[in-house]
């Protein structure tokens, strides 16, 4: 990979798929027509990104070769790992870019905004959803002042009323100083930026943010294509 490569997209899918019973969660139709979950989230950063790069769990590599990510510029780099943040420190390392974008392999948004990341201006940039109802509880939510700065975030905590949840997030290599790869996510990478008073901000986007990696957030998700 050449010193060109500025901005990389990493996807971290190297789990074992345990809950959806071995399914590769990525691979579940996106609900656009034949495009997987995975391929939904490359075939939109294609055009700008200068390298996307997929850390892949080595039982999936047949099926996930079978479906020609590469003409799309992804690579796929087969890893096994313990959690997600090592995956993450694993791509990274193989990478050259001086700015990353996470997205999750198995969740969905409902608008092409979505995909607009801010590269300037912080060192950690969080992706913010309105929250849904039925979301509370399970996913990292965000405090936001009146200047998009991110003043706290509580994970997974069903007593937590804050409006927004992250779901992709733009980072440069200052904060990769600060994972761990026994973080089990990357929630704790973010409180840890906070604590160190690295510049965190978000951007909020319009429509919703889907965790498809349950099945019945997936079956939301599926329904809200329906109408």
């Amino acid at each position: 990979m050449g010193d060109s490569a500025l901005h990389s997209i990493l996807i971290p899918a190297s789990g074992s798929a345990s809950r959806m019973r071995g399914l590769p969660k990525f691979l579940l139709p996106s609900g656009n027509g034949i495009l997987s979950l995975l391929e939904n989230h490359i075939v939109n950063v294609a055009n700008f990104a200068d390298e996307i790069l997929i850390g892949l769990n080595p039982m999936f590599l047949d099926i996930v070769q079978e479906a020609n990510l590469e003409l799309c510029g992804a690579h796929i780099i087969p890893m096994k790992t313990v959690t997600m943040t090592e995956t993450v420190l694993n791509l990274v390392n193989d990478s050259k870019a001086d700015k990353f974008t996470i997205l999750m392999p198995d969740t969905a948004f409902s608008s092409a905004d979505s995909y607009k990341f801010d590269l300037l201006n912080s060192d950690l940039n969080l992706k913010l959803w309105k929250i849904r109802s039925d979301q509370f509880g399970k996913l990292g939510q965000v405090l936001l002042g009146p200047t998009n700065e991110v003043l706290d975030l509580i994970d997974k905590d069903f007593n937590c009323k804050y409006e927004y949840a992250w779901g992709a997030l733009t980072f440069n290599r200052e904060f990769t100083h600060l994972l761990k790869p026994e973080f089990s996510h990357l929630g704790y990478g973010i409180v840890a930026a906070l604590e160190a008073g690295l510049v965190v901000r978000a951007d909020v986007a319009e429509g919703f943010f889907w965790d498809c990696g349950t099945p019945s957030e997936y079956i939301r998700y599926l329904l809200s294509k329906e109408i």
